[in-house]
């Protein structure tokens, strides 16, 4: 396989699914290709389908019509439980599962583990050398020792970011990974996630948002989501348009660009 070939290759592949929560449609006649080497955000506004497509990737939610693949992994045909140790997910609610004593190194090796703690099975020099790469790759040494629950909310996100690289997973899928974050904390964690964006980077990220400023440069490409339908997905310069944002948000926007990354105001 040439590198042209390598680089088409899809690494998820949802074809024409719907999905249903409860009486309500959530995805419709979504249709979504992300290839190797590309880097995604999710944006939209709040009920638009976001939190639905990240629970499908998961395989914690399956449509009632279409195809989906994720890594080379068809639903309905391919074991989902062997999948879900190759995605990792990070979510401002699953910080209160974690120990709040435990230090971020110990925090970070229990995801090469697989547990919420490692008192119960002692990582091996991999796993520890797994997890002091991820502390290192968002800038966290000098923290490796500070007790969880003595970080900043900043920080704890973070933490647990390299707590799922520590896993080496295939796709990480941050949602709403700035929730409950100050002006100043948000744009220093958003300056830590740009290390994660080159393009051979592992792993393939999806970012999950309703704030366009959020979509930093380094993202390849952009899904737009309204009311559980894809209004746009492609290349970022393509997608994050006027035009299109309209239609996403129901609103018309004077957009600016700063440091490559784009602002809107209401007009």
């Amino acid at each position: 396989m040439n590198m042209g070939e390598k680089q088409q290759k899809k690494l998820l592949d949802v074809r024409n699914i719907e999905v249903m929560r409860g009486q309500t449609v959530a995805l419709r006649d979504f249709t979504w290709t992300v290839h190797k080497g590309e880097h995604w955000a999710v944006l939209g506004p709040n009920g638009s389908g976001k939190s639905t497509v990240v629970q499908v990737l998961q395989g914690w939610l399956w449509p009632q019509a279409g195809e989906v693949s994720v890594l080379d992994r068809n639903f309905g045909s391919d074991d989902v439980d062997e999948l879900r140790r190759h995605v990792a997910w990070v979510g401002s609610e699953v910080e209160p599962e974690f120990p709040a004593h435990q230090t971020v190194s110990d925090l970070a090796v229990s995801g090469s583990v697989g547990t919420l703690g490692i008192q119960f099975q002692l990582p091996d020099a991999k796993q520890r050398a797994s997890a002091k790469n991820a502390l290192r790759l968002l800038r966290l040494m000098p923290l490796a020792k500070r007790p969880f629950n003595r970080l900043s909310q900043g920080q704890r996100r973070l933490a647990v970011i390299a707590r799922a690289l520590a896993m080496n997973p295939q796709l990480l899928l941050l949602d709403e990974a700035t929730s409950g974050l100050d002006p100043v904390a948000r744009e220093r964690f958003l300056e830590r996630i740009e290390g994660l964006l080159g393009p051979k980077s592992r792993p393939l990220v999806v970012y999950i948002t309703h704030h366009l400023e959020e979509v930093l440069p380094e993202f390849t490409h952009v899904l737009l989501l309204r009311e559980g339908k894809v209004v746009a997905a492609g290349p970022r310069k393509k997608v994050l348009t006027p035009k299109l944002l309209e239609k996403t948000f129901a609103a018309r926007f004077a957009l600016s660009e700063r440091n490559g990354r784009l602002w809107a105001r209401i007009v």
